[in-house]
């Protein structure tokens, strides 16, 4: 896997549409990926970071991206490396997750807003992926609007930091490559781990 961290230019016409919409944002992500995702051979997942200055964006990929395929002006900074965890069962970790913490009743799917089924469904997502949740807080929380093809779609979103421990090394590495949750394509479900 590769993980990728791009600096923005906020005076590009193009950054400050993409982030006014995730939907343009992913498209534009998808780029440097073109190849690998006709071959059906990429799983991109990504998190617009919250923002201290300029715009940040981590783009975790099977591929390396081509960093030139973005538009002159579009990237302040672009930096790629090869990521390959070796987990461990008990190893600790600091995390970060940004997702669209939903429930399904009669069919239909629902985003929970209450911080503690928001932590709730962190806990059960996590333990089905091989993780143990140890602690965690809602640093954000935000209702999501966009248009997708003329439809209207509305997602419920929830920052997470806290910290993890591995219960099932291999089920965890299959959980980082996949993500967590609904909306990968709106920049929710990356999960991000750094050594506690």
């Amino acid at each position: 896997m590769f993980l990728s961290r791009l600096v923005l230019d906020r005076r590009s016409r193009a950054v400050r549409r993409d982030l006014a919409n995730p939907y343009e944002m992913h498209r534009t992500l998808c780029r440097p990926f073109s190849d690998a995702l006709k071959a059906e051979k990429e799983h991109l997942l990504w998190r617009v970071e919250p923002m201290r200055g300029d715009p940040v964006v981590l783009i975790q990929s099977h591929t390396a991206p081509d960093l030139g395929a973005f538009e002159t002006g579009y990237l302040l900074d672009a930096r790629s490396k090869e990521f390959d965890p070796q987990l461990v069962v008990g190893q600790k970790f600091r995390f970060r997750l940004k997702a669209n913490p939903t429930v399904t009743k009669a069919g239909k799917r629902h985003a929970l807003y209450d911080i503690e089924e928001q932590l709730e469904w962190l806990r059960t997502r996590l333990d089905r992926g091989g993780f143990e949740l140890l602690g965690a807080i809602v640093s954000h929380t935000e209702r999501l609007e966009a248009r997708v093809d003329g439809k209207k779609i509305v997602l419920g979103i929830a920052l997470f930091d806290g910290h993890l421990k591995v219960a099932d090394a291999e089920l965890a590495r299959q959980k980082l490559e996949l993500g967590l949750g609904h909306g990968k394509g709106f920049g929710l479900g990356l999960l991000s781990l750094a050594k506690a």
